[in-house]
């Protein structure tokens, strides 16, 4: 099936390319949460001019920004249609109806002020907004997993999958897999999200995961291997894995017990090392950070959580931390690794968390 002749749900086209839904997942999972994050900022500065001008100019920049704009404020409008308390401030809020006209009209001091009482309502209304783009626009890409993946699991789900050789794969949550074994070949295809495995020896049939762009190779061994936001990585408890990527343009590299490889969308390689037993630390429930960003580590904690987590502050996403975190407990996780940094968390309903520099 070419792209043209692809089934489209909710805007988001499913094409057979095998890479191509993740990427416009993340993409659109991106513009989501930018759209989030001016809702929210137009809702709760609607007077301040610098804000309008900055939105536009994002509004802009893409077509795609309109149309991810116009899905969250279809559903918000929809939202507040179902809570007459809320309506009539809603509708003549500057962030309801920004595609329609060309202005945002100022309020006054006075009508702000008595519109403030209702910022929580409002905010959980973006919440639920944003749970109602996700349902419609995600579930294609979901319904895509189920098709093309042998096992996978759902938000905070864990499970050990046992292979026809008698190797094993431990699935991280929201992860995908598909089973390729037959005369001389073993291969794991892993379309999402993580998993360790544990591979038993056979000379014969090397133990291949392809991950994107990247293979890893073993004979026997147990590894991880992960597709998680824009980075696929590989880690290695014991053992020896080859891995080659076609993005990186270097040769295979060979890993040994302990260390680790990233490898971004851009191709870029990074190495390091780290003690064996905590490769794959999410198989325990844990998240573990070692000189890493807070984006990075916010990541792992995402499949975990079943609404968003948004980042309103780039200088904040790119601040390296450390240290081990509990990703069933998602807003206190991430309240522990960014509050030394002057960070903080706000939980809207049980489905959004925003964190602020």
């Amino acid at each position: 099936m070419d792209e043209a002749s692809s089934p489209c749900r909710a805007r988001l086209c499913i094409t057979s390319a095998k890479e191509g839904v993740n990427v416009m997942t993340q993409a659109s999972e991106r513009i989501l949460d930018e759209a989030t994050n001016w809702l929210l900022q137009l809702t709760e500065h609607p007077a301040d001019d610098a804000v309008q001008t900055a939105f536009r100019q994002w509004l802009a920049a893409d077509p795609q920004h309109e149309k991810v704009w116009k899905e969250l404020n279809h559903s918000y409008e929809l939202i507040g249609a179902t809570q007459p308390d809320m309506a009539d401030r809603w509708q003549d809020e500057p962030a309801m109806r920004p595609l329609r006209r060309r202005g945002f009209r100022r309020q006054d001091a006075r009508r702000r002020h008595v519109a403030s009482p209702g910022r929580f309502r409002r905010r959980r209304a973006i919440a639920a907004a944003v749970a109602a783009v996700l349902l419609a626009v995600w579930a294609g890409p979901s319904a895509w997993l189920m098709l093309q993946s042998d096992y996978r699991t759902g938000t905070g789900e864990l499970e050990t999958v046992r292979l026809p050789d008698g190797s094993s794969a431990r699935l991280g949550p929201g992860s995908a897999i598909r089973i390729v074994y037959k005369a001389g070949t073993r291969r794991v295809d892993l379309i999402a999200g993580q998993a360790l495995f544990e591979v038993e020896p056979d000379k014969d049939r090397p133990f291949r995961v392809v991950a994107g762009n990247v293979t890893a190779t073993v004979l026997g061994t147990a590894f991880d291997v992960r597709r998680l936001g824009e980075t696929t990585g590989v880690g290695v408890r014991h053992g020896r894995v080859r891995v080659a990527s076609t993005a990186s343009g270097n040769g295979p590299i060979v890993l040994e017990a302990g260390q680790r490889l990233s490898l971004n969308e851009a191709g870029a390689i990074r190495m390091d090392r780290l003690s064996p037993q905590l490769i794959a630390a999410w198989a325990h429930g844990e998240v573990n950070a070692r000189d890493r960003t807070v984006a990075e580590v916010i990541d792992d904690i995402r499949p975990w959580y079943r609404g968003r987590i948004i980042i309103a502050d780039e200088a904040l996403a790119a601040k390296r931390v450390n240290g081990v975190f509990n990703p069933r407990d998602a807003s206190h996780a991430i309240r522990s690794m960014v509050a030394p940094l002057g960070g903080s968390v706000t939980r809207i309903t049980p489905w959004l968390i925003i964190v602020r520099g």
